[in-house]
Parts: C-alpha cells; sequence; structure tokens
C-alpha cells in the first residue's frame, strides 16, 4: 500500500472569508487516513464534521515533506 495525503476544507466564514484548508497529514495507507478522517469528525461534534470536505490523495513520494 501506498503513503496518501489527508486534507479538509471548510467554507468561507467570518474568521476566514476566503475558506479553510487543513495542513496535510502524511500517512501509511488509505486505511489510516479514513481512521484519522473518522476521529477527527467524532471529536469535532456534528456540525464541524457536516461543514468539511474531506480528500484523500497519494502521497508524491517518500520524502514529501508534509507532516507524519
Amino acid at each position: 500500500m501506498s503513503r496518501v495525503h489527508l486534507t479538509y476544507a471548510e467554507p468561507a466564514t467570518l474568521a476566514h472569508p476566503g475558506g479553510w484548508t487543513s495542513p496535510a497529514h502524511c500517512l501509511e495507507n488509505r486505511e489510516a487516513a479514513e481512521r484519522l478522517r473518522d476521529a477527527t469528525n467524532l471529536l469535532s461534534g456534528r456540525n464541524a464534521a457536516a461543514r468539511r470536505t474531506w480528500r484523500i490523495v497519494d502521497c508524491p513520494g517518500g520524502n514529501c515533506g508534509v507532516r507524519r
């Protein structure tokens, strides 16, 4: 399995008029990314989870420079 990057975006608000995208996390595989997504949604609450759009994409390489 290959490493993936996980991010989420939120729509525009007063605090972030242009919207907001989380920093990427580099994870060992898609299953780990899905677990982190699900845990983040659970801890953040239903309202926060409902407004987030999640992305899981392939990591471009072994030393991608993204937080692990």
